[in-house]
């Protein structure tokens, strides 16, 4: 966007985040991963880190990180539950 077309926009306050923009986000992050995962596979180094940490070497890509992420989070509501 052009400095001209943000003055004429006024510059309203940014919007509370969305379903639609909670899904584009993820989806953007899905084919960014995906991306990197092609690249990767091939790397001979990036098979061995793989091979010796599987959490560790995957944990570089976003969409494996919230996966992980809300895997804990479950974790502890189900903790919370229990007791």
């Amino acid at each position: 966007m052009t400095a001209k077309k943000k003055e004429r926009s006024g510059g309203s306050a940014p919007r509370p985040p969305n379903a639609i923009g909670r899904i584009a986000r993820v989806f953007d992050a899905a084919l960014a991963d995906g991306q990197a995962a092609r690249r990767q596979a091939t790397d001979p180094e990036f098979r061995r880190s793989v091979r010796n940490d599987r959490r560790v070497a995957l944990s570089r890509f976003k969409t494996v990180r919230d996966a992980l992420a809300d895997r804990e989070r479950i974790e502890k509501a189900k903790k919370k539950r229990a007791r």
